[in-house]
């Protein structure tokens, strides 16, 4: 007998089947209750009707109608559905004693010790008691069509939260604590963006900085349009000496990949960009959703 723990919200929301989940928190995905149109005619509908309706759910998801909004929170990747109306699912933990036929081979049975060697060096011994799955859900209502406002405006407090480490010395131990002065703020950042990455590379003086807009087209009044940014702001105590884009991943130079990459649609429109990067400026423009990545040398 295997169970499922789920966490079950209800409100009074007339959402008609549809809800929003996001992609890796970043945009926000409409879902239908049983409707997969995207790829076509679902057999697995007919086969498992309530597995079949459930997506990922990285960071947050919610319902809305023309009166209120309901959203929800997470700390840590879960699956999510909206089974009935006004309701919004998430399921916690599940825990299978019988393999479920789904490829595996064994059953979804995670404890907290481990396992004993697969055949044939042992028999796959599940080892200590059941996993406990901890987490927190973070429940925000809203007014009409405001679900994915209000959940930007609080996803990433939830899911990146400072973690504290705490350790104990004697009184004997001398201890040493460093402080990088030189990395900080001048001022704050405009509400709609965050820092991602903000990493000191091998060589002296020079940084990794990935920025990211917040906020999708349409999602809020006052955050959802293109943001200025001015560099030097994240070096109040030292000067910049040169920037370059890199591409998301860090590993080369933005421009150079876009210049053998492989044009698709020679009708596509370039992405705009207000805040080109030179030597003569340190400001640059995020547009909405957009994340930047720049290595940054200063002196």
């Amino acid at each position: 007998v295997g169970k499922e723990v789920i966490a079950r919200y209800s409100s009074s929301i007339k959402n008609g089947g549809k809800f929003f989940s996001d992609s890796n928190g970043r945009q926000f995905v409409g879902r239908t209750l049983g409707n997969h149109s995207v790829f076509g005619k679902d057999v697995s509908l007919d086969i498992e009707p309530v597995a079949s309706n459930f997506y990922p759910v990285n960071t947050a998801m919610f319902i809305e109608d023309d009166e209120h909004s309901f959203s929800v929170l997470v700390d840590r990747s879960q699956a999510g559905s909206s089974l009935s109306e006004g309701s919004l699912e998430l399921i916690i933990q599940r825990r299978l004693l019988h393999d479920d036929s789904r490829g595996v081979g064994e059953p979804l049975n995670e404890t907290d010790i481990g396992i004993t060697p697969c055949p044939p060096f042992g028999d796959a011994t599940r080892l200590g008691s059941g996993v406990i799955v901890k987490g927190i859900h973070l429940l925000k209502v809203g007014k009409a069509r405001s679900g994915a406002r209000i959940a930007r405006e609080h996803m990433d407090q939830v899911f990146s939260r400072p973690h504290m480490f705490v350790a104990s010395s004697s009184k004997q131990d001398q201890i040493r604590l460093r402080q990088l002065a030189e990395i900080g703020l001048k001022s704050p950042l405009p509400q709609n963006v965050m820092i991602i990455s903000f990493v000191g590379l091998e060589e002296d003086d020079s940084f990794l900085v990935r920025l990211g807009h917040q906020f999708d087209d349409d999602e809020s009044v006052d955050f959802s349009f293109p943001v200025e940014i001015d560099l030097q702001d994240l070096f109040p105590n030292k000067s910049i000496h040169s920037i370059s884009e890199k591409t998301l991943s860090g590993n080369q130079d933005l421009s150079s990949w876009e210049q053998r990459r492989l044009s698709w649609d020679k009708t596509f429109r370039e992405r705009r960009r207000k805040g080109v990067v030179n030597k003569a400026s340190s400001v640059v423009v995020l547009e909405p959703l957009e994340i930047r990545t720049f290595e940054i040398i200063v002196k």
